[in-house]
């Protein structure tokens, strides 16, 4: 995203906060212009004392009026600085929160696309790089300006061929902090997505203890580790190197000049167009404005920053949403639970597709097995019905009605999921439960527990259903993971459940545990199951065995093995 694109976006999304902003900048612009009353204060301290007799009453009014002008300066770069942080942080916050509703609504093939890391950087690093722009040097930008620009008029008031001497020196300072400014973002925008690949690596190997255990390659993953550090500490020293680089070139651009500009302003003196009292006041103005022009370069480095990652954060903004309902969407009321699959093709890449001509029926409360090999397309069947993903032809029917013109929101509520792997949220047994359906009473949640025999372990905690599950449910086992899991399936009551293979991941005393309790969950719902265990499979009514995105077989599990054909294959590899 280009830096005037982002910018736009900017000043359009900050406009709910423009009187605050309004007001910030006036009290800036206040602040940085009673930064002129100490220079001209002093100046005519130093006349008044000079003088026979000094006025004694004169000289404290203007000490009074020096004293009393730093004291209305802070308090207005104080409010200038509250009212723009408060404006930025609200902003900000809002742009979080936007990101994060744009995340959950992304299609599961654009989610997939990402690394986590790399989502993890735009919140933390980009976000936090606005978050100083907004509350350390925007504020102090504002009133370093006005410094600059009150010093800069009042110092041709008092010699206007001496300041212009200064103006020769402004095009190589202005050429200076734009080469910076290049650098600097080019630099940024390295930096975050070295960041990145630094977050992807840790999100990865958090996700992997086990497996990075089991295979021994702890000091793989530390090298591996380091070496992306490396290449972050690398582009971040660079990056560091051209932001304190910046005010050493330009702070050595102005002083050469205020040098040249002091040696000037005694031959100003000297030839008698300035007195003492003026000198002295030219020279503190000039302090005035020499110190912004080496801030300068400073803020506008982290505002620079600031931007490169205000544009990644809005291309996150920017990233596709689930299709929207189409207009007159088809509501879904009283479903039964008939699926049929009509010659759909699928595919997650162009040239190789995962489903072809793929056609099926399923009656309303039939249980149905998907079985075959690897790839074969099992999940993407099942992926497809609540619309995770849509079919490049062909269309899928519920209980008559084309899914693509059904409302999304009535579709996955008519749905329940058990995945292979339990996924669990931070929060206490029955916030878990209570995920499928939130304005369940206790009772209900109880009810649907103990169907699970998720009571089985949970009277074992002290506290309870109120025990706290942990990250991703790691106080739990794999087996009371599942069947927290199936509870909250059992607590959305659907008409439509998809398993995949929930009973995967239990022990034998676990899986006899809810045997009983899947067989009541399944009874008169449609339900399609990703099979893998013989217990399930003998569990379906019908069978599709699917190989290449095609049934190749379908039937009971007896008259499929009779047949002896390619699921009677599979069966006698893996179960016999």
């Amino acid at each position: 995203m280009t830096r005037q694109r982002t910018l736009a976006r900017l000043a359009s999304d900050a406009r709910p906060h423009l009187p605050s902003i309004v007001t910030a900048i006036v009290l800036g612009t206040i602040g940085g212009l009673l930064a002129l009353v100490p220079p001209l204060g002093l100046s005519r301290l130093l006349r008044g004392a000079l003088a026979h007799p000094p006025d004694l009453r004169e000289l404290y009014i203007l000490l009074a009026i020096i004293w009393g002008s730093l004291i209305v300066a802070a308090v207005t770069n104080y409010g200038s600085s509250y009212l723009l942080a408060s404006s930025g942080q609200s902003l900000i916050a809002r742009l979080r929160v936007r990101a994060f509703s744009r995340l959950l609504h992304l299609p599961l093939g654009e989610f997939d696309k990402w690394r986590p890391g790399e989502l993890i950087s735009r919140f933390n690093s980009d976000m936090q790089m606005m978050t100083d722009a907004v509350t350390i040097s925007l504020p102090q930008l504002i009133t370093t300006s006005v410094t600059f620009l009150s010093s800069f008029a009042y110092m041709m008031y008092l010699d206007w061929l001496l300041t212009c001497s200064l103006i020769i020196v402004a095009p190589l300072v202005s050429l200076a902090a734009s080469r910076f400014q290049r650098l600097i973002s080019g630099a940024t925008t390295r930096a975050q997505q070295r960041i990145a690949d630094l977050s992807a690596t840790l999100t990865e190997v958090l996700g992997g203890q086990r497996v990075i255990k089991a295979f021994g390659r702890e000091d793989y993953e530390t090298q591996r580790f380091a070496r992306r550090n490396l290449e972050y500490f690398e582009t971040y020293m660079k990056l560091t190197q051209f932001i304190q680089t910046q005010p050493v070139v330009i702070s050595a651009l102005t002083s050469t000049a205020a040098a040249v500009l002091i040696w000037l302003s005694i031959h100003e003196v000297v030839v008698g167009r300035l007195d003492g009292g003026n000198l002295f006041a030219y020279l503190l103005l000039m302090v005035n404005l020499v110190n912004p022009v080496n801030r300068f370069a400073s803020f506008t480095g982290e505002l620079g920053k600031a931007v490169v990652g205000s544009g990644r954060v809005y291309e996150m903004l920017d990233l596709p949403v689930e299709r929207a309902d189409k207009a007159g969407a088809v509501p879904l009321e009283n479903v039964r639970g008939r699926i049929v699959f009509e010659n759909v093709d699928f595919s997650y890449e162009a040239g190789a597709p995962v489903l072809q001509n793929f056609s099926a029926t399923i009656e309303p409360g039939e249980v149905i097995a998907l079985v075959g090999p690897s790839g074969a397309g099992k999940t993407t069947i099942v992926n497809l019905v609540p619309r995770f993903y849509e079919p490049q032809s062909g269309r899928i029917v519920l209980d008559g009605i084309d899914l693509a013109d059904v409302r999304l929101r009535d579709l996955r509520d008519a749905i329940a999921i058990v995945p292979q792997e339990a996924q669990l949220f931070r929060g206490s047994i029955s916030d878990n439960i209570r995920y499928g359906r939130l304005d369940a009473t206790d009772e209900e949640v109880l009810i649907a527990s103990r169907e699970a025999n998720v009571d089985e372990f949970a009277a074992g905690f002290p506290e309870g259903y109120d025990t706290e599950v942990g990250e991703r449910g790691t106080r739990l086992s794999g087996g009371q993971r599942q069947r927290v899991s199936i509870a909250r399936a059992i607590l959305r009551d659907p008409r439509i459940l998809i398993l995949d293979e929930a009973t995967s991941a239990l022990d034998s005393h676990s899986e006899a545990l809810i045997e009983s309790a899947l067989d009541q969950l399944l009874a008169g719902r449609t339900t399609l199951i990703i099979a893998h265990r013989l217990s399930t499979i003998r569990r379906a009514s019908t069978i599709l065995y699917i190989e290449a995105g095609r049934v190749i077989e379908m039937g009971s599990h007896e008259s499929l093995l009779a047949r002896g054909g390619a699921y009677a294959r599979l069966h006698a590899t893996q179960f016999a």
